[in-house]
C-alpha cells in the first residue's frame, strides 16, 4: 500500500490571466450580444414578418434584407476615424438614450389601441424601431458611437414599407412595359415564344404540342431585383471612398445590369419552357433563377468598384474597443436597463402578430369587402335591407352606405330574439370616416349616450361600443363600430361597420362572458385614460347587451379573417 502526499499530487495547470486588452474586448463583445438580443427580442414579431416576406414574390420582398444590411453597415461605420475628439459624457448619454428607448415602447403599447388595424397598415412599429436601436447604441456605447453609425441606424427606416409601396406602385407599370418590350424584341429574332395580342405583356410558349402562357407582370418586371439591388448597393456606396458622381454612376450602371439580367432570366424561362416544358420552366427554374441573377449582378458590381474610381475604406483609425471603453467604462447597469426594455417591448410586440390575417408584412390589406367575408358568422346570415344615399355628400360620390340585417337562430352560446343590424359605409376617403365620426353624429342629433368604451375584437381590430337613446321617440340602441381597410377590384377601400341592437322591445340575449387578453386590455384602458370617456355610466341591462354585441362582433371579425384567407388573390409570380 502506497501513500501519496497531498503536495505530491499533480495540480491542474493554472488558467492564464487575461490581459486588460482581452478583458476589454470580452466586455465589448458582451455589450454587442446584449444589445442585439434586446433589439431582436423587442421587435421579434416585426422582424419575423419582414423575414417571412422575403419568400414572397413581390417587389417589396427584399425589405427583409434591410436589418441585415443595416447591421453590416453599422459594423463598418463604427470604426473610429483618426483625429476624433475624446469627448464623452455619460450624463448626456442617459439624457439622449432614455427618450429613445421609452417613446417606441409607449407607441407600440398605446397606438394599436387607438388606430386599430391602421397601425399595422402603416407599419408604425417599423417607423419607431430606429429610435429604439439608437437608444440601445447610446446607452451601451456612447453618443459618439451613434454619431459614427447614424447612417446605419437611419438605414433601418428603409424597412418601413409605406414610402416603398408608393414608389413601387409608380414604378411597376412602366417597368413592366419596358421589360415586356425588350422580351418582344428578342423573341422576334429567336422564336422561343410568341407575343399574345392584347395586353402586350403575355407570351405563349409551345412545347410538345401544348401551349402555356407566361406573363411579364409586377415581380417579373424586374422590380424585385431592382429594389433589392438599390437597398444593398446603396449601403455599399455609403462605405466606398470616392466622388459622389462616381457612386451615382456605379449605382446607375448596376441598376441597368440587374434589369438586363432580369430580362435574360425571363428569356431563360421561356427557352426552358420551349425545350423541356412548363414544369421545368415554371416550377423548377422560375423560383430560383431570380435570386441567382440578382446575386450575380451584385457580385459583378462589387468586384468592379475600382473601374468607377471607388475603393473600400482602409481601417487605420483607433481601436473600436479602446474608444468604447473610454466612452463607457462600465456598462453593467446599462445592459440591465437594455435587457428590461427589450423584454417589455417583446411582450407588447408579440401582440402585433394578431394582425397577420388582416394585413401583410408590408401593410397591404388581406380582407375582402364586407359583402364577401362578413355576412355569415356562425348561426347567422346577413341580408341587405336598405341603401342610404344621403351619405354620399359626406363620404364621397363613389361611397356606399348599405344596411344589412343578420337573421338566424344563432348558436347555443350566442343568440338574440331581435335581429342585429349592420350599417356598412364604404369609401376610398379614409379621412372622411374620421371627419364624420359616429359619436360626433350622435352628439349632433342630441342622442343621449352611455359610457363610450374601446374593445378588442380580435385580429388587431379595435371597436368602440356605446349605448344611446333617441330624444324624441325614446328608442334605445346598443351600437358597436370599427373601421378597417378592404381589398376591392378597384383598389383599397375603407369600411366603417356599425352593429346595432334595438332594446326597445326588451330584447333577450345570450352571450358568453367577454374575456379580453390582458395585454390588449391594458392598452385599451391606457388609451381611455389618455383620451377620456364620454357619456354617463352604463346600467346592468346595458352591460348585458354590450357583452352580446362584443361577442357577436368578434364572430364577425373572425369569420371575415377566415373567409378572406380563402379568397383568390392576384398572383405576382409572373406566370
Amino acid at each position: 500500500m502506497s501513500i501519496v502526499a497531498e503536495s505530491d499530487q499533480p495540480s491542474a495547470p493554472a488558467e492564464p490571466e487575461l490581459t486588460p486588452q482581452d478583458r476589454g474586448l470580452r466586455d465589448v463583445r458582451r455589450r454587442v450580444a446584449v444589445g442585439l438580443a434586446a433589439i431582436v427580442v423587442c421587435y421579434h414579431a416585426s422582424l419575423w414578418s419582414l423575414l417571412r416576406g422575403t419568400t414572397v414574390d413581390t417587389p417589396l420582398a427584399y425589405l427583409g434584407l434591410v436589418p441585415i444590411v443595416a447591421l453590416t453597415l453599422g459594423f463598418l461605420l463604427s470604426q473610429p476615424r483618426p483625429g476624433e475628439p475624446e469627448i464623452h459624457d455619460r450624463q448626456i448619454d442617459r439624457i439622449i438614450s432614455v427618450p429613445l428607448l421609452v417613446i417606441p415602447l409607449i407607441s407600440m403599447a398605446i397606438l394599436p389601441a387607438r388606430m386599430s388595424t391602421m397601425y399595422w397598415m402603416w407599419r408604425l412599429d417599423l417607423l419607431f424601431m430606429p429610435a429604439f436601436v439608437a437608444g440601445v447604441v447610446v446607452l451601451l456605447f456612447g453618443v459618439r458611437m451613434l454619431w459614427r453609425s447614424k447612417v446605419a441606424v437611419a438605414w433601418l427606416l428603409l424597412a418601413w414599407p409605406v414610402p416603398s409601396r408608393f414608389g413601387v406602385t409608380m414604378l411597376l407599370e412602366p417597368l413592366s412595359s419596358l421589360t415586356a418590350a425588350a422580351v418582344r424584341v428578342f423573341v422576334g429574332f429567336v422564336p422561343i415564344a410568341e407575343p399574345v395580342n392584347g395586353d402586350g405583356i403575355s407570351f405563349a410558349v409551345a412545347h410538345a404540342g401544348s401551349t402555356f402562357r407566361v406573363q411579364v407582370a409586377s415581380a417579373c418586371s424586374g422590380a424585385n431585383s431592382l429594389v433589392g439591388f438599390l437597398l444593398v448597393a446603396s449601403a455599399v456606396a455609403v462605405v466606398l471612398r470616392g466622388q459622389r458622381m462616381a457612386k451615382l454612376r456605379w449605382l446607375f450602371v448596376g441598376s441597368l445590369l440587374v434589369w438586363s439580367l432580369n430580362v435574360a432570366r425571363i428569356l431563360m424561362i421561356l427557352g426552358a419552357g420551349r425545350l423541356v416544358g412548363r414544369t421545368a420552366s415554371i416550377e423548377v427554374l422560375h423560383p430560383v433563377i431570380g435570386m441567382v441573377t440578382f446575386g450575380i449582378g451584385v457580385l459583378v458590381m462589387v468586384l468592379n468598384v475600382s473601374r468607377f474610381g471607388l475603393e473600400l475604406p482602409a481601417s487605420n483609425g483607433p481601436s473600436r474597443t479602446s474608444t468604447i471603453l473610454l466612452a463607457v467604462p462600465n456598462a453593467r447597469r446599462a445592459m440591465a436597463v437594455v435587457i428590461v426594455a427589450g423584454c417589455l417591448g417583446g411582450i407588447v410586440n408579440q401582440g402585433l402578430s394578431a394582425y397577420d390575417p388582416i394585413a401583410s408584412a408590408t401593410g397591404v390589406t388581406r380582407l375582402g369587402s364586407f359583402d364577401q367575408v362578413a355576412t355569415e358568422p356562425p348561426g347567422y346570415e346577413a341580408l341587405p335591407v336598405a341603401t342610404v344615399t344621403a351619405g354620399k355628400r359626406f363620404f364621397g360620390e363613389e361611397s356606399s352606405w348599405i344596411r344589412w340585417s343578420y337573421v338566424g337562430e344563432g348558436t347555443a352560446e350566442l343568440r338574440s330574439d331581435v335581429p342585429v343590424l349592420a350599417d356598412v359605409v364604404s369609401t376610398t376617403k379614409a379621412q372622411s370616416l374620421s371627419d364624420f365620426g359616429l359619436e360626433a353624429c350622435y352628439r349632433f342629433h342630441g342622442y343621449d349616450m352611455s359610457e363610450v368604451r374601446s374593445v378588442s375584437l380580435g385580429n388587431g381590430v379595435v371597436g368602440t361600443v356605446l349605448n344611446w337613446k333617441e330624444p324624441a321617440g325614446g328608442l334605445r340602441w346598443t351600437a358597436l363600430y370599427w373601421i378597417w381597410a378592404v381589398d376591392t377590384p378597384d383598389g383599397v377601400s375603407y369600411e366603417r361597420v356599425v352593429l346595432l341592437l334595438n332594446d326597445s322591445a326588451g330584447a333577450e340575449v345570450t352571450a358568453p362572458k367577454v374575456t379580453p387578453s390582458s395585454a390588449s386590455d391594458y392598452a385599451l384602458r391606457a388609451n381611455e385614460i389618455v383620451r377620456g370617456r364620454a357619456g354617463s355610466k352604463v346600467t346592468q341591462r346595458e352591460v348585458k347587451l354590450r357583452t352580446f354585441l362584443v361577442s357577436f362582433a368578434r364572430n364577425v371579425v373572425a369569420s371575415a379573417a377566415k373567409k378572406s384567407a380563402m379568397l383568390p388573390k392576384a398572383t405576382e409570380s409572373g406566370q
